[in-house]
């Protein structure tokens, strides 16, 4: 049994993180005769939100920025190198501040992946390939209907074991640096993926797998543990945090993957992309295609930490966009179940590797508010900003801004103006209405293009 009590949390990660590259236990599927099958290995409870009324009594813990800066700092080293191509001490520590901020809103709202489904799934696998880590009594995972039943009569409950593994998706810089791949799909080859995902299935017996939708840059975890190779392309069974195990005793849920087609995932809800973090399992199932080598993580991450941008503000009573210098707009990871409500900052959007030039930003207001906007920008190749303003703004009102980032000399941040939402003609009233309740400053900046 494995203690993982709230108070003992965030030291258990600190002081594990490094050593968990897999995320999970050791022991190997074989340990158990039988295959991974949802009806009995998947939880009996199903995915929540942290605002969630469902298990109100779970607390999730709040992970502080200068938390998870000790934390990068303490598990980081090792292998850090291997991503970056340098060593952890020489990175700028304005560009290991920024990424803390970031990564501690990401873990309190939740918006890493589909509320608790990263920390289910790996929860669901550990059960599955160490059963005496189960509560006593407890046979298999399907009978957990609750994640407030306690691990042991000294130990927290199952929840926490979720909360770790949910928190170590950002803090484990194996999964960390392996998600990145999302905001590059086209730089993903699909066919050596599913390639590695299958070499890891026939090892251990399940494989996660991050869902993605490129659109709206939405991601959900998932766990593989059969595949049927078609002649349409590969059927990969998952079980999908989202629904209870009693639920797959009525049905089997699969999706196709046609790794060389433009979409590669089929039927499978808002998903047409995947990521399978090679470093995850891959690592200890021996799979050379799966394996990091100098020149490949270089190539993958090596440029992230060039330049970072980062733009908050504290309010839900605005509306944020940012647009970088060719006009695209600049976002951030979110998932269905998330919970901006956890974090002192409401909403972000941040871009790494991101390109000198002007981003241009727009804040909308909603209702009268003052609201706090953040600028922010670090880099190996960049000059370090860091800026705030307090700004009271009223309902339909627009603030611009002009955030300068130059190839050479400091950042700057600029006020351009004010106006109304209304002033924009090209936005009919029905784009207007959405826009006002979701994403009205976005779609005032594409309209001023």
């Amino acid at each position: 049994m494995v203690p993982f009590g709230r108070r003992r949390f965030l030291g258990r990660v600190g002081a594990t993180v490094a050593g968990v590259v897999g995320l999970v236990g050791t022991t190997s599927a074989s340990a158990d005769s039988d295959a991974f099958d949802p009806t009995r290995h998947a939880f009996g409870f199903p995915n929540w939100a942290a605002s969630d009324a469902m298990f109100e009594e779970h607390d999730d813990v709040n992970v502080d920025a200068n938390s998870v800066e000790a934390i990068l700092a303490e598990t980081w080293p090792g292998t850090f190198a291997e991503f970056f191509g340098m060593k952890f001490t020489d990175v700028p520590q304005s560009v290991l501040a920024l990424i803390s901020r970031q990564i501690s809103v990401a873990a309190n709202q939740m918006s890493a992946a589909n509320g608790h489904c990263y920390g289910m799934t790996y929860s669901a696998q550990r059960y599955f390939e160490t059963p005496r880590d189960l509560p006593a009594g407890v046979e298999s995972a399907a009978d957990v209907t609750n994640p407030e039943i306690p691990l042991g009569s000294d130990e927290g409950p199952i929840g926490d074991l979720i909360d770790y593994y949910q928190r170590s998706q950002l803090l484990n810089v194996y999964a960390w640096a392996g998600r990145r791949r999302m905001y590059r799909p086209e730089t993903i080859d699909y066919e050596a993926e599913l390639a590695a995902l299958i070499a890891v299935i026939d090892e251990f017996g399940t494989a996660g797998l991050t869902l993605v939708d490129i659109a709206n840059h939405v991601s959900h975890q998932v766990l593989i543990y059969d595949y049927t190779k078609t002649a349409e392309g590969t059927k990969l069974a998952v079980y999908d945090p989202n629904y209870p195990a009693p639920q797959y005793r009525e049905k089997q849920r699969t999706f196709l993957v046609r790794p060389t087609e433009a979409t590669p995932i089929s039927n499978y809800g808002p998903y047409g992309a995947f990521v399978f973090n090679r470093w995850d399992r891959a690592i200890r199932a021996g799979v050379d295609n799966a394996m990091p080598n100098d020149s490949d993580s270089h190539q993958q991450f090596g440029y992230l930490l060039s330049r970072v941008v980062r733009v908050t503000v504290d309010s839900p009573a605005v509306s944020l966009a940012v647009v970088d210098p060719d006009g695209n707009p600049v976002e951030r990871n979110t998932a269905e179940y998330m919970d901006r409500g956890q974090a002192a900052v409401w909403a972000t959007r941040y871009r790494y590797d991101a390109p000198a030039g002007d981003y241009r930003i727009a804040i909308v207001g909603k209702s009268p508010v003052e609201y706090r906007l953040d600028a922010e920008v670090a880099g190996l190749d960049s000059d370090v900003l860091t800026q705030a303003r307090s700004v009271s703004v009223s309902p339909g009102e627009v603030h611009e801004y002009t955030l300068r980032v130059p190839e050479d000399g400091s950042p700057s941040l600029s006020r351009d103006g004010s106006g109304l939402l209304g002033s924009v003609t090209s936005l009919d009233p029905t784009s207007l209405a959405v826009g006002v309740a979701s994403g009205a400053a976005l779609a005032y900046l594409q309209a001023r293009r």
